[in-house]
């Protein structure tokens, strides 16, 4: 219960929206009570008095009264649900708002080397799904709970006052409806409810690999494996809702019978007053319907009690995720960085948790301002890895690192970003324009600097051809521009930063022998005056570099350019 705890103590920021929705539906309930319990009254007594009327005794009714109070109730009950529906989901929605943001602010406060390790299918689950279940948490756990308890003590205090022995008994089966079932209901569907939660997570981030890499399983006819575990996964969803339906059916059909056995138990005690004369006909009529009514604030019970290991496990996913401790800390007074830009790396080891092997082991490395350094190495070899430890997305197991001859660790991680710019294999576009996504290097650049990187990534031509300029869609993930463009794009980034230091990882990888010649050549004039470190796995760019080093078995070892077989 300490994660529901945490968000409702989240959800106290917003309580005048919550408290209004409950006041409302709460209004709304009692109304529609009223209405019931005052229109079988209001029958009942005009039927009486048209019976004693027909037998010859004169008696005054009010039919105006009641009609109006009817007519009233009836208005009230209207405008008090269109009021709670309005209330309560604007309160839903700032708390759900509010939480998304809290969960980015936590997830965007860790390092990219934690980030590389999470299943982005998982993170959007888990931004999505799961934060959208947690709206139960009000509308369907705290909400209903205080409206039923609220109108089932307003409702026993009217029966207490008419007729006592029938108060007893109405409150007995509230409890075993609003209580009993309830918490039987929640107990038989916990473990399907949180099975469910965590089963359609991993159904989302199937389906997201499946969808991301289509062309890939249907280029090599993998389309079908991937689709069995995909409908494999989604029949397991289907079993665990069967399940909760299933409980769900029973756990109403026996609410209704408490009610049911309540309307029995008003009548024959209500008989029973009429009787002894304790009551009149229209009294009794105004019992029955009121329990009738009573019993409506405690319907939805079972399935809100259903839900709460759905919404516990919710909370947890969420709270587990946006709660891992970042693994690079920024010390308390971080010192400025120096006006110089030379690195150096001294007997750094490095590998990745779960791992035996080292993927870099007592690497010495020296990087000097204006130096041109390639790094090559076979796939999966550690280069990336060494450019995520410059970069201080990822903390040596051993070893240091230094900037100017002081240790990475007495710098902000955000200060030493601002010295480099990264360009990697895979040029990463955002869902927005080809100027949005330019402008994440530096976004209160100039529209002189951005034509400029513009012009210098050679994408004048490309973007002169399109109607919209650089205000063009560029899709999800880019899909609308080719290859080579969202490299140039990348290639833009990196004019628009002019940062000290370049870091290259494959840069033209995938890329056409004239689009990659072009971008080499780019970057050669673009990097005379700057630190350039490029990793490779091929020949292509080693005229960038005047020193090569080899990375194998985690060692890094000096190698002349004309020696160099890849």
């Amino acid at each position: 219960m300490n994660d529901l705890a945490f968000f409702f103590r989240m959800f106290f920021a917003h309580w005048r929206w919550l408290v209004g929705g409950i006041l409302l539906a709460l209004l709304a309930a009692m109304a529609a009570i009223g209405l019931l319990t005052l229109s079988g009254w209001f029958i009942s007594a005009a039927a009486l008095a048209g019976l004693l009327a027909t037998d010859g005794v004169t008696l005054t009714f009010n039919f105006l009264q009641p009609a109006a109070e009817i007519r009233a109730l009836a208005i009230l009950r209207t405008l008090a649900r269109y009021g709670e529906r309005l209330v309560g989901h604007e309160a839903t929605f700032r708390v759900l708002a509010e939480v998304r943001v809290w969960f980015y602010r936590h997830l965007a406060a860790l390092s990219p080397g934690q980030l590389t390790g999470l299943h982005s299918g998982e993170m959007l689950s888990r931004l999505s799904a799961d934060i959208d279940a947690l709206d139960a948490l009000y509308l369907r756990l705290l909400a209903p709970v205080v409206i039923a308890l609220l109108g089932s003590a307003a409702v026993l205090l009217l029966l207490a006052s008419h007729a006592p022995l029938l108060n007893w008994q109405v409150a007995v089966l509230l409890l075993l409806a609003g209580v009993g079932i309830p918490w039987l209901s929640g107990r038989l569907g916990h473990a399907a409810a949180k099975n469910g939660i965590v089963l359609t997570g991993t159904l989302r981030s199937r389906l997201l690999d499946f969808l991301q890499g289509l062309p890939e399983l249907l280029s090599y006819r993998a389309d079908a494996r991937m689709q069995r575990q995909v409908c494999s996964l989604s029949d397991q969803v289907i079993a665990c809702q069967r399940k909760n339906n299933r409980i769900a059916a029973l756990a109403s059909a026996a609410s209704r019978l408490s009610g049911q056995l309540a309307i029995v138990a008003a009548l024959v005690a209500g008989s029973l007053l009429l009787q002894d004369r304790q009551v009149d006909g229209a009294v009794l009529a105004m019992l029955v319907f009121c329990v009738i009514a009573v019993f409506e604030l405690v319907a939805p019970l079972p399935e809100a009690w259903q839900m709460l290991g759905a919404v516990r496990q919710a909370a947890h996913r969420v709270r587990s995720m946006a709660e891992m401790p970042a693994d690079i800390v920024d010390p308390l007074h971080p010192r400025p960085l120096p006006a110089g830009n030379a690195i150096s790396m001294q007997d750094v080891s490095f590998h990745y948790p779960g791992q035996a092997d080292w993927l870099l082991d007592n690497v010495d490395l020296e990087i000097g301002q204006g130096s041109k350094i390639a790094i090559i190495g076979a796939s999966g070899a550690g280069k990336t890895t060494l450019l995520q430890l410059l970069l201080r997305h990822l903390q040596p197991v051993t070893g240091s690192m230094l900037f100017c001859g002081e240790d990475y660790r007495q710098f902000a991680a955000g200060d030493l970003l601002e010295r480099f710019a990264l360009m990697t294999q895979r040029s990463q576009l955002l869902a927005g324009t080809i100027a949005e996504n330019i402008l994440l290097a530096r976004p209160a650049a100039s529209s002189v600097e951005l034509t400029e990187a513009v012009r210098r990534a050679g994408l004048q031509d490309f973007i002169g051809r399109l109607p919209d300029g650089l205000q063009t869609w560029v899709g999800e993930q880019g899909v609308r521009v080719s290859g080579g463009e969202a490299r140039r794009i990348a290639l833009a980034r990196v004019y628009l930063k002019n940062a000290p230091i370049l870091l290259l990882d494959e840069p033209t990888e995938g890329l056409d022998a004239g689009t990659e010649q072009d971008i080499l050549t780019a970057l050669a004039e673009f990097s005379s005056d700057r630190t350039l470190l490029l990793v490779t796995h091929r020949r292509a760019g080693l005229q960038l570099a005047d020193e090569v080093y080899y990375l194998q078995e985690g060692h890094l070892t000096r190698q002349e350019v004309e020696d160099i077989w890849i």
